[in-house]
């Protein structure tokens, strides 16, 4: 086409706001000149890359002829696909990178020939990682290996080794090496300088005023050379490593032998190095594979002093810091300087400063939590006026609240108390938890709070009197607010949970795109929930006698083995076979069936701004009568609502959990639902799915009320929003729920029978119905 028939094309396909005639000509002079079956190719991808960014459709337009070369029209989409995925993580000029080299960056991969992305791994390596240690937050992209100790900074993509799997095994090495440096106490360690070996350091006598305790650093700048100090202590930390791996991951271990072999033989050759620093490669290599390499050109009675040193195991940081001592002094004989080897690649570089701040953050953090949940406990008048003062009988695991050392007692029993008292414990003393007497009545030490005392005692040594002073001011102050945030719409619950989004555009899902938080409806006094009751009394005399009905269903199953009477009609079928010369049927009964209910249902209430006003009130109205109507009948319910402003902010407002009975509680949160902002339905259907698939029930049926078509502040909109509600809907039917919609939305017809599917949606063109309907709609659902 002529450039001027693909100006307009262009334009055409894109989605507001549209460049001006003269940049569309511009960004578009690459593709002119091309046969028009190319131009087509490349143009239909336009449309799904214009959306995400302009500045990014550009530079695919710049390349993409030279791009879509190595590739069949069938990969295009694919490459497309991956190509914003990369964008929307890791910015434009990553996604430049990417399109540069095709072959190296998306064929190669597509076959398995070379590399593997963390962020392809991280999903299976994550969990793995947090069985190993539960306090690990996340993997993090970095050029060098390392921790500290929250997270772990890994290579963003690994091509070492031509294969697939055995980048991925070595992603799972570097993994299990790091978690081994953290469980072993190197990245935190701190060494007592009356541990080290009586002697001296290189800088003169240990004398009495290095008395405190030393970090790494302080260790390592106590030698003329602190690198060779540094990389000489990791190496004896990678040697500890590697006996824990060898005896706790023997399969690992194993399995990662030849990938071992392999890493020695990429190392830089001996030959070119000064000898001080040939020494540590060939330590380095032993480390890594077990052997001496040859070749080295070095005094052999002096190397085998050094391995026969380095070979001894250490069982703390502190040995290896005495390892250090011994082999920092037999390298100090040997003249030149020292050149830093290349780290073990697995075991990268120590990063204890970073440790120390994760340390502090998580100090704070634990103080913090420490003190609202004993807060929590505690009665307001706690303290040493608090009243009479009662005994605590001997041998319970109790404390009377008459004083913070009596708490404090209570809360730094150590482990090794514990365990005495569990050797001579009474069936009593066996009841689960630890008590605190509050003016009479017995108060259980939570789990969390256990919990919380064993961390900071791990970490501190003892709970510190000040974190318990501090709590029991709080507790004087009244008890502490709800977990989280409140933002005056709901009390915050937990940390945010990230869920894809479907773009149809693309083919493919928009990996982690959207933030969802967990909020709780706060409970509101007044008179909506009485007057609800009394405006539809006589209805919901009837609905109760209607539930009560359908509490269990009978039915009459005929042709059965045995049952409660004869099946008349097989056994004249019978009596015809057996005249006819066919073998009769032994199936001659008929037998009373009745089918207990297994339902569990969630109804998933839009709260988006357009609710405001008499629709918000028969959503509310519909609620109340349902959980009157449901309580009767037994079936299991849970109530959430949803609303949204952008992809960082997708709000789950819960109003009844599963677990929860229904009470005047939830008849005030169901007062308190409020209209928001706008309808982001999506993740709030693939979080509701979650919540379902955990409940157990034969049947689980999502309840979607809506008043109108999904839409947010940004580009979710259209068929945009259209298409990937629909998809989490799809998602929700194959993970065993079924989802149903409830609409007032006047203009519904054209799109709810794509999103749903035609005979799972119901269209009322009054809101008033609503409450009245409801009931009878769930009762054909679930009969």
């Amino acid at each position: 086409m002529n450039p001027e028939e693909l100006k307009d094309r262009f334009l055409e396909i894109l989605t507001p706001p549209r460049p001006s005639d003269w940049e569309a000509e511009e960004n578009l002079a690459p593709v002119a000149a091309l046969p028009e079956s190319r131009q087509d190719l490349i143009l239909r991808q336009v449309g799904a890359i214009w959306p995400v960014s302009n500045s990014l459709c550009y530079s695919y337009l710049a390349c993409a002829d030279k791009a879509l070369s190595c590739l069949n029209e069938a990969q295009v989409s694919g490459w497309v696909a991956t190509l914003l995925d990369i964008y929307e993580k890791e910015g434009l000029k990553a996604a430049q990178t990417f399109m540069a080299d095709v072959e190296s960056n998306y064929l190669c991969l597509l076959r398995g020939e070379t590399g593997v992305r963390l962020a392809d791994v991280a999903p299976r390596l994550l969990p793995y990682a947090k069985s190993i240690l539960k306090s690990l937050e996340s993997f993090e992209k970095a050029e060098e290996v390392s921790t500290d100790t929250a997270s772990i900074y890994l290579p963003g993509k690994l091509a070492i080794f031509a294969g697939e799997a055995e980048n991925f095994l070595l992603y799972k090495l570097i993994i299990t090496c790091q978690l081994s440096l953290i469980r072993g106490g190197t990245c935190l360690a701190s060494i007592d300088p009356a541990a080290l070996p009586a002697g001296k350091l290189p800088t003169g006598t240990l004398s009495a005023s290095i008395t405190a305790r030393l970090e790494l650093e302080e260790l390592w700048n106590l030698f003329p050379d602190p690198r060779l100090a540094e990389d000489i202590f990791t190496l004896a930390e990678g040697w500890r490593v590697s006996l824990d791996l060898a005896a706790n991951f023997p399969g690992l271990w194993r399995d990662c032998h030849a990938l071992r072999e392999d890493l020695v033989k990429r190392r830089p050759p001996l030959s070119a190095m000064p000898e001080k620093s040939r020494v540590v490669e060939i330590l380095s290599r032993y480390l890594i594979s077990g052997r001496i390499p040859t070749g080295h050109d070095l005094d052999e009675e002096r190397l085998h002093h050094v391995i026969d040193r380095f070979d001894q195991a250490a069982e703390s940081a502190a040995e290896s810091a005495a390892k250090l001592l011994a082999l920092y002094e037999l390298l100090n004989q040997i003249r030149g300087t020292y050149e830093p080897v290349e780290p073990v690649f697995y075991l990268g570089r120590l990063k204890p400063e970073q440790a120390r701040r994760v340390r502090m953050r998580k100090r704070a953090g634990s103080r913090d939590k420490f003190i609202k949940a004993l807060a929590a406990i505690l009665p307001d008048s706690a303290g040493p006026d608090s009243g009479e003062k009662e005994e605590s009988e001997p041998g319970k695991d109790r404390a009377r609240v008459d004083s913070e050392e009596a708490v404090a007692l209570l809360i730094n029993r150590t482990a090794a108390e514990d365990k005495t008292s569990a050797a001579t414990e009474t069936e009593e003393d066996r009841k689960p938890g630890r008590h605190i007497i509050l003016e009479g009545p017995e108060v259980e030490l939570t789990a969390e709070l256990k919990e919380l005392s064993s961390e900071i005692r791990a970490d501190l040594g003892q709970v510190p009197e000040e974190y318990i002073s501090a709590a029991f001011g709080l507790a004087g102050k009244g008890a502490p607010p709800p977990a989280g945030a409140d933002d005056g719409h709901g009390a915050g619950l937990a940390a945010s949970v990230t869920y894809d989004e479907w773009d149809f555009r693309r083919r493919g899902f928009r990996k982690k795109w959207c933030v969802l938080n967990e909020k709780r409806v706060l409970p509101v006094k007044g008179t909506f929930v009485g007057h609800t009751l009394e405006k539809y009394r006589g209805l919901l005399i009837k609905l109760k006698k209607q539930f009560e009905m359908l509490r269990c269903t009978e039915r009459l199953l005929k042709r059965q083995r045995d049952g409660d009477d004869i099946d008349l009609d097989a056994v004249i079928e019978s009596i015809s076979d057996l005249r006819a010369g066919r073998p009769e049927s032994e199936k001659l009964f008929v037998r009373l069936s009745r089918d207990e209910r297994d339902i569990a249902v969630l109804f998933l209430i839009d709260m988006s701004a357009s609710t405001e006003g008499w629709v918000g009130d028969a959503l509310k109205e519909a609620l109340i009568l349902m959980g009157e109507a449901l309580e009767v009948l037994g079936d299991r319910f849970a109530i959430a609502g949803f609303s949204g402003m952008r992809r960082t902010r997708a709000d789950f407002y819960h109003v009844k959990d599963f677990s929860e009975k229904y009470n005047e509680e939830i008849e005030r949160r169901i007062a308190g639902i409020a209209p928001q902002e706008y309808t982001r339905m999506g993740p709030p259907v693939r979080h509701a799915t979650k919540i379902l698939a955990e409940a157990e029930a034969r049947v689980k049926l999502l309840i979607v009320l809506s008043d109108g078509k999904p839409e947010d502040y940004d580009d979710y909109k259209g068929d945009y929003a259209i298409e990937d509600t629909r998809h989490a809907l799809i998602e929700a039917k194959a993970a065993g729920v079924h989802p149903f919609c409830i609409t007032i939305d006047q203009q519904a017809h054209d799109y709810l029978a794509h999103m749903y599917g035609e005979v799972n949606y119901i269209f009322l063109d009054r809101v008033s119905d609503l409450p009245i309907r409801m009931p009878a709609i769930y009762r054909n659902l679930t009969t």
